[in-house]
């Protein structure tokens, strides 16, 4: 097992690699998201981009949510600016107290939350089947995530999803995958 010299990240991490240097892709990306990212820049397109998309018909916005602190800290923020969101949570593996009374909150706070279960009996097949091909047992429940949200948008005609971060800046990855966040 190999080990970032920065972090200590193991290379079991999925899609991490490491450099000549034995420097993590994480590491590196987090280097020049510090270096050449102009903040001030980035927070007026994204004001911009918010008033672009503010009173649509129905949903402003998209916002996966898990009941975990940062998702709900994102649609607290996305209430604050304004924005009427529609929040999408895929069912956790293993749900927690907490995690529902977080998603209960989302209800209370007056916003939509659409909350996809899935077939038990199915779920554990294909739990099986990504263990022995990636050796990941939740690489399931990430295609979940990562393909309801976009899915629920498309399907409610809202062109705005927030997502609460890029694996790829903020973890590392294929280098040749690092400009591909943006669609349309």
């Amino acid at each position: 097992m190999k080990f970032c010299k920065k972090c200590v990240m193991p290379d079991t991490k999925p899609d991490l690699h490491f450099d000549e240097e034995g420097v993590c892709d994480a590491c590196r990306s987090q280097e020049v998201k510090n270096q050449n990212i102009n903040w001030q820049e980035r927070e007026k397109e994204f004001f911009e981009l918010i008033k672009k998309y503010k009173k649509h018909p129905v949903y402003d916005c998209v916002i996966g949510v898990s009941g975990g602190k940062d998702s709900t800290f994102q649609v607290v923020k996305m209430l604050e600016l304004g924005l009427n969101p529609l929040c999408v949570c895929f069912e956790p593996s293993v749900p927690t107290k907490i995690g529902r009374k977080n998603l209960d909150n989302l209800n209370h706070l007056g916003v939509d939350l659409i909350h996809i279960k899935r077939d038990p009996k199915v779920y554990q097949k294909l739990a099986r089947e990504a263990f022995i091909r990636t050796g990941d047992n939740e690489w399931q429940n990430h295609l979940g995530i990562f393909t309801s949200v976009p899915r629920i948008a498309v399907n409610f005609g809202v062109p705005l999803i927030i997502w609460g971060e890029s694996p790829q800046i903020e973890y590392g990855g294929p280098a040749s995958s690092k400009n591909k966040n943006i669609l349309g």
